[in-house]
């Protein structure tokens, strides 16, 4: 209610005057008066009836300019769209690079993808190989009809990020409509999306989004990126009331960002819900693509089959490879004895995997003939008392002092196709990485190629490492042995006469 005096200047009359005028039961907006009642307290002086005429003619006109601003086409808002990186999504997995260095001690305690991923962003990381978004719609009381949704890239495409990369691995759960877009193909448009993977199909082949008046549309966009890191806005075509209509979506006032996948092997921290590990490895961050695509029920989503595309389940950067196999190493020979690493001898599980890499990485014809060809490379991670016995388990050669007599008599090199460090299923507390003594389990997987064109891949081996903090706070191996599982006999379930 507005209570108001609009007494003086007004036909002369002063704030002495017997006329006082109030607006009860009303709103002001600007020049215009809605609803409410004009009182006129009057006395005994003649320009009363000036005054009347005057409220009256205001009431009258701001009647109707209250009524042109609501039939205006302006009047009312329009309909209403926007975007954002979206940490929840379905939590269905992300992965991130986070500038500078990050130890899995500083990471937040495992509580969903979703806390993993506002961690990373807040600290000015960029999602990796797919960046979840959301985008809300409402029509706003018009009739408004979605018929595309494009990604534009803004500038030049850049190399991948460098940083530490923080990947979560969580399930998927679908929402009302989900929706993908590759920037690295040449026309990135809207295609159909699943739980996590993405297809092939674009999704407007025959069928539009219609927003309802009040009633916020909710899509779920992943955004893929693998070969190149983008700035991109999104592009929504569409018509309001029949005439043609475009929007800019951004992340506030600048573009949104995502980051490619790096090609080259390296160490990342991950997580699948049940504490923190250091992976070396390669691919980080890379979405599956499905074709066709399945829901939760196992049932085929319409329309995502695609002659032309791949096949079952793939890798976006990779169409065609198994999601389920180990990358295939790389055919031409290292540069380098030792892969490039980032090592952080403060941090027991970096220590763990560079150990894991470089003993794992050999060639046979550049002199490497055993083992112990190895152990000069790996004495900044052992304890001199570990050196001076031989330095323990070899991370891909497991069968004694000698390697296996079919690699020595082929000239080749050996590869770490995947190494992980992490501590025991029971010591998933961030704090058990720090503490005096820290015990890790080191799964190493590797890959042996060959001149000739032979290649073989050892067994998986599951190394026992233990460490021991140094004065400085530096981490050193003191010991390493081999994992060995203890499987619980099986009955037989033959019945017996």
């Amino acid at each position: 209610m507005v209570d108001a005096d609009l007494s003086g200047g007004v036909g002369g009359v002063d704030n002495q005057g017997d006329t006082h005028n109030k607006i009860i039961d009303s709103t002001i907006h600007g020049n215009v008066i809605m609803g409410g009642i004009v009182s006129l307290l009057a006395g005994p002086q003649k320009p009363r009836r000036l005054l009347v005429a005057v409220v009256c003619v205001m009431a009258l006109l701001g009647a109707g300019l209250t009524y042109w601003a609501l039939r205006a086409p302006g009047g009312s808002r329009g309909p209403e769209l926007s975007a954002r990186y979206d940490p929840e999504h379905g939590d269905a997995g992300a992965t991130a690079v986070v500038p500078g260095t990050v130890r899995a001690a500083e990471l937040p305690a495992v509580d969903g993808c979703s806390t993993v991923r506002t961690w990373s962003h807040a600290r000015g990381g960029t999602d990796v190989g797919a960046s979840p978004l959301s985008i809300s719609m409402v029509g706003n009381g018009h009739t408004v009809v979605v018929e595309q949704v494009r990604a534009t890239v803004v500038g030049e495409p850049r190399d991948p990020l460098p940083g530490t990369v923080v990947g979560c691995t969580g399930q998927g759960v679908g929402q009302k409509i989900d929706m993908g877009v590759d920037l690295d193909s040449a026309d990135p448009v809207a295609l159909i999306g699943a739980a996590g993977p993405v297809s092939f199909a674009p999704y407007f082949t025959d069928k539009y989004v219609y927003l309802e008046n009040q009633k916020p549309e909710l899509v779920s966009l992943t955004v893929l990126a693998a070969r190149h890191s983008y700035d991109y806005v999104l592009t929504v075509e569409g018509s309001v009331d029949g005439e043609r209509r475009t929007w800019t979506l951004k992340d506030g006032d600048r573009p949104f960002r995502v980051s490619g996948v790096r090609p080259e092997r390296g160490t990342e921290l991950t997580t699948q819900g049940n504490g923190w590990q250091t992976t070396y490895g390669t691919g980080s961050g890379e979405r599956i693509r499905c074709n066709p695509c399945f829901d939760q029920d196992e049932q085929e989503i319409p329309g995502t089959a695609v002659a032309a595309a791949p096949p079952g389940y793939t890798f976006a950067s990779a169409p065609g490879a198994d999601p389920t196999e180990f990358p295939a190493p790389a055919e031409e020979r290292p540069s380098a004895a030792t892969p490039p690493l980032t090592v952080d001898d403060h941090d027991a599980e970096s220590v763990a995997i560079a150990w894991s890499v470089t003993s794992g990485s050999f060639d046979t014809s550049r002199g490497d003939t055993g083992p112990a060809a190895v152990l000069g490379r790996v004495r900044p991670y052992l304890t001199p008392e570990l050196y001076a016995a031989g330095g323990g388990l070899n991370a891909c050669a497991t069968d004694g002092p000698a390697w296996p007599a079919e690699l020595t008599a082929r000239r080749g090199w050996s590869v770490v196709l995947q190494a992980t460090a992490a501590p025991p299923q029971d010591h998933t507390d961030p704090h058990d990485l720090t503490t005096e003594v820290v015990e890790l389990e080191v799964p190493v997987h590797c890959a042996y190629l060959a001149e000739d064109g032979w290649s073989r891949r050892p067994r998986g081996t599951v190394a026992d490492v233990r460490l021991r903090r140094q004065p400085d706070g530096r981490y050193l191996i003191s010991d390493i042995g081999e994992v060995e599982y203890d499987f619980p006999a099986l009955d037989d379930p033959t019945p017996r006469p």
